[in-house]
């Protein structure tokens, strides 16, 4: 096997958004530990760009919207041939490509084989050849699911850098001169987003105007979250009025976001970046999980999640994410009900005040 530890100029490549580059902290906070002379290079995406300052764990970023990805903009074919040519003028001695496994890792394995990198390890579920110095072959989804931060951990076992599983991404935080002045809260602070790329995660209009009048009654202040507001997001919180509800949508940046979920006292949002923020930041979370995608269920100690159904007509056409939905999904997935998730947002917050109170032990 190459020997890894030896690397000093590792590229590391994680194509997709926010949330999963989050999980892959893990690995690359394992990197740090255990190689602290190398230096990590990071290929990501303009989605998952705003978060890498934060990781810290990554000395350089290198943004590339890959053509094969579901991504706003993509990079045509010249712009390809020029990283390239950027990665075989950076001679790295090194290349980990991380991805989930409903997605094709072939084509980023080529550009780290054409830009001449000397050790390449990836999942993959074809033999490569010499495409791939080290390779696992991917069992998921065929035989099992595993969790994104144990199938990117279990990565680095493979090549010798560690065979610590238990490690969980942190983020750091900004500095506090970025907070944002909000009002007192008459109870608790519930950070609520119900923003998310795909229509659909959307959780139904008509649940979330009920979850924030129900949060709002319950006597907690409501701060909505979100990219950019829009006529769904609107409707949710239609005819509500209270100075206890408070719309961010659009107007946070990605330091104020950080820490608006640090200062919170707990979050409610939907499966989305926002949720492994949350979870890196080991905040009380619950997640309004639709179902897709079941190795990114949250992950911190101080957290839950309600799994619903995703229409028939919006569900996914990639035939690995079928395939998943049929064998290892749950059979069964029940409409939203706001009681439902107050009850278990109750929960979380009891348990979280027993924890400050130190009547619950913390493993």
């Amino acid at each position: 096997m190459s020997k890894w530890k030896d690397c000093k100029n590792l590229l590391v490549i994680r194509l997709d958004n926010m949330g999963d580059l989050i999980m892959t902290n893990a690995a690359l906070q394992e990197i740090k530990l255990q190689m602290p002379q190398c230096k990590i290079t990071l290929l990501t995406s303009a989605m998952a760009l705003p978060i890498v300052p934060y990781l810290g764990t990554v000395d350089e970023s290198i943004q590339y919207d890959a053509p094969w990805m579901k991504l706003l903009d993509r990079a045509d074919v010249s712009h390809t041939e020029s990283l390239v040519a950027e990665l075989r003028r950076s001679k790295f001695d090194g290349c980990l490509i991380f991805n989930v496994y409903s997605q094709n890792p072939m084509p980023a394995i080529m550009l780290a084989y054409l830009a001449g990198i000397p050790k390449r390890a990836a999942y993959l579920r074809e033999n490569p050849y010499t495409l791939l110095t080290d390779w696992i072959p991917d069992k998921e989804p065929l035989f099992y699911v595993q969790h994104q931060i144990s199938r990117d951990l279990a990565l680095l076992g493979h090549v010798g850098i560690s065979h610590n599983l238990n490690r969980l991404p942190e983020l750091i935080l900004p500095s506090k001169s970025e907070t944002l002045t909000l009002p007192a809260a008459f109870n608790q602070r519930i950070l609520l987003n119900l923003d998310v790329s795909e229509e659909k995660r959307r959780i139904p209009a008509n649940v979330g105007k009920e979850l924030i009048q129900e949060l709002l009654n319950q006597g907690h202040q409501v701060v909505m979250a979100g990219k950019e507001d829009n006529d769904y997001l609107r409707s949710c919180r239609s005819d509500i009025r209270s100075e206890q509800l408070i719309n961010l949508i659009g107007v946070t940046d990605i330091k104020q976001l950080l820490l608006l979920i640090s200062d919170s006292d707990a979050v409610v949002s939907v499966n989305t970046g926002v949720a492994h923020i949350a979870c890196a930041l080991k905040k009380t979370i619950l997640v309004l999980y639709a179902q897709t995608n079941p190795q990114h269920i949250p992950w911190s100690q101080n957290s839950d999640f309600i799994l619903y159904p995703i229409p028939a007509t919006m569900q996914s056409k990639n035939t690995i994410n079928i395939f998943v939905d049929k064998k290892h999904s749950p059979a069964k997935t029940a409409a939203l009900r706001v009681s439902v998730i107050m009850k278990k947002l109750g929960f979380l917050l009891e348990q979280q005040n027993r924890q400050a109170d130190g009547t619950l032990a913390v493993n």
